[in-house]
């Protein structure tokens, strides 16, 4: 959507909703100025105008014709917008005349404005002709041994350059029949997803038909379509190199729109969900410097790690990259993978977990899998996930969708805009989320001293996915405390090493430390100083001696701090579940997550 006259303050932010319904039925407004004005026009069908969009409130804007599809959108705007003569492009665009929508919704999802406009489609578009989806036979003499499916829609011949995105496909059978493979990826680029996210982007949409095989030309433990270890692993042979043959399929494909007058960049888009999110985690590490933007999905929490050892356990392809250059001859190009814009997302109440199964794992992957990135999928090992890219220095947005399961639609708005932004250039860093529980914790005043209140607040604690149920502190030896906030009187001078233990709904706990210096009172500083200047006196250097003397109190006064945050099992340091509360709280998770 493109803004020829804006009036007011309007802005564009990252779109929160997971899902938008129509807004046929509008809630009441107390505001005043919400609305819509939206006249009956004639168009070539990819482009209309909405004469004014006002909101006073956060809100999304989305164009749907009359069966509800979307047209254009969803975009946000800010509070505050007033914008008039928007000129909205049209995905996919309307080839016959009909009454459309143009809609605002608040950020609960609920319409707030509609108005409707019959559109009069006339003339023939000015749009360059699409690909319709067309298998490609497999070429080795170009570098790839199946067949992939391409698809791409119509669009302006003046539109600017896009990039192909690549979906992955994964059938969820073992079989040696390559049939079954084909056909699945027939229906995704149909009337798949990413048919779907290509078409609202305007984009081509590339799904490669690798085999999932039973015993030939290799046996089930292969997940190809996961692009696992094993399969890097296979050194000859049809399968030789997936990842590469994905490469010289999108170059293949390039070429073959370019020799349609639809011309596209050397950069991919990845979308993948499940296995394929797998997939496409797994190729981006591998090949950053290809990729401008990667949707990654359903991931088990055990995104690849880009750090080579983490517990003192070596972390091999497909759990880190200690290997990676052994495998493909190359190393890990972090800075490149930093660049490359990464939404990894998981919902909250996913239940997949493909750690059990052997053709996912080995024993030997197994066992250091669940020991550096931990049990839980979501509370777990997607925190640790994170911590790993932070530690690396590589940049990626990690986000979980609460009362979302193992399905990938909760996220479609976000994918959608998240490559929107790439394409455009535009920060996408708004899109993630703080996962983990990070306890931290501040105090007043900044040099406490002996027998005055010290006030301890852990409100600056970040709670990640899920709600803190308790917080307990560790003052001295023997002394402790509960709540957010609390307050504590020292009785000693000297340095004591505070601890807030955070606890979670999730089951997690973890820890951080402080160490606190604690000074003497203004009268005990006082009286030493008079009894170090009686005592020590010399003639004519009195006020020398009190100088010092009080510098020195001053200093034991400051406060040090030194954070020793746990995290959660097998990443960093291991928090014991130490308080009952804790424990009840980590045996109820466990349930839980077993049933």
């Amino acid at each position: 959507m493109k803004r020829r006259d804006v009036v007011s303050g309007a802005g564009v932010s990252v779109l929160g909703l997971a899902t938008l319904g129509t807004a046929t039925n509008v809630v009441a407004q107390t505001s005043s100025d919400v609305s819509i004005t939206f006249d009956d026009q004639a168009t070539d069908g990819t482009r209309l105008t909405v004469a004014e969009v006002r909101t006073d409130v956060e809100a999304q804007f989305r164009i749907l014709d009359s069966e509800s599809t979307t047209l254009a959108g969803p975009i946000s705007l800010d509070a505050g917008t007033a914008t008039e003569e928007y000129e909205v492009d049209l995905q996919p665009p309307l080839t016959e005349t009909e009454t459309v929508t143009a809609n605002l919704y608040n950020s609960d999802g609920q319409g707030i404005a509609r108005e409707a406009a019959r559109i009069t489609v006339s003339g023939e578009p000015n749009l360059a002709p699409g690909i319709e989806p067309t298998l490609v036979e497999p070429d080795p003499d170009a570098g790839f041994n199946y067949p992939y499916f391409l698809y791409a829609p119509a669009r302006r011949e003046n539109e600017q350059q896009a990039s192909i995105l690549v979906q992955p496909n994964n059938s969820g059978q073992t079989t040696d029949d390559f049939d079954v493979q084909q056909r699945s990826a027939r229906h995704r680029i149909e009337v798949g997803t990413s048919r779907t996210i290509a078409d609202r982007l305007s984009v081509p949409l590339l799904i490669p038909v690798f085999p999932r095989p039973e015993s030939e030309p290799v046996d089930w433990r292969h997940y190809v379509h996961a692009l696992d270890r094993q399969t890097m692993q296979i050194s000859d042979g049809p399968l030789e190199r997936v990842d590469r043959q994905l490469l010289r399929m999108a170059d293949d494909a390039r070429q073959r729109l370019s020799d349609q007058s639809y011309p596209v960049d050397d950069q991919l888009m990845l979308n993948g969900f499940s296995a394929a999110g797998n997939f496409v985690d797994r190729f981006t590490v591998l090949h950053p410097e290809r990729v401008r933007s990667v949707t990654a999905g359903g991931l088990n929490g055990t995104a690849i790690l880009p750090l080579e050892e983490a517990d003192d356990r070596t972390l091999d392809f497909h759990i880190g990259i200690a290997d990676v250059e052994a495998l493909t001859g190359e190393s890990v190009d972090l800075d490149a993978l930093s660049e490359t814009n990464q939404l990894l997302y998981m919902g909250e109440d996913d239940g997949n977990d493909t750690i059990p199964y052997d053709d996912a794992w080995s024993d030997e992957m197994r066992e250091i899998a669940l020991d550096v990135y931990g049990e839980a999928m979501v509370a777990d090992r997607f925190p640790t996930c994170q911590r790993a890219y932070e530690q690396a220095g590589a940049d990626a947005q990690f986000k979980v969708y609460e009362g979302a399961g193992h399905s990938p639609r909760v996220a479609l708005e976000d994918i959608v805009e998240f490559h929107q932004r790439s394409l455009d250039g535009e920060d996408v860093s708004e899109f993630g989320q703080q996962l983990g529980l990070r306890p931290a914790f501040e105090y007043t005043p900044d040099q406490p001293t002996v027998g005055n209140e010290t006030t301890f607040d852990a409100s600056s604690t970040a709670p990640g996915v899920g709600a803190i149920l308790a917080y307990t502190w560790e003052l001295t030896d023997d002394e402790t405390a509960a709540g957010e906030t609390i307050t504590h009187q020292f009785t000693e001078p000297g340095e004591y090493a505070v601890t807030l233990r955070a606890i979670d709904d999730k089951g997690r706990v973890e820890t951080t430390t402080t160490t606190v210096r604690v000074g003497e009172t203004e009268t005990e500083r006082s009286q030493e100083s008079n009894n170090t200047s009686t005592d020590d006196q010399e003639p004519n250097n009195t006020s020398s001696d009190g100088q010092e003397s009080s510098n020195a109190s001053t200093d034991a006064g400051e406060s040090s701090e030194e954070s020793t945050a746990g995290t959660t099992p097998g990443f960093g340091i291991g928090v014991a579940v130490t308080s009952i509360v804790g424990a009840a709280y980590a045996r109820t998770r466990m349930n839980g997550d077993d049933q």
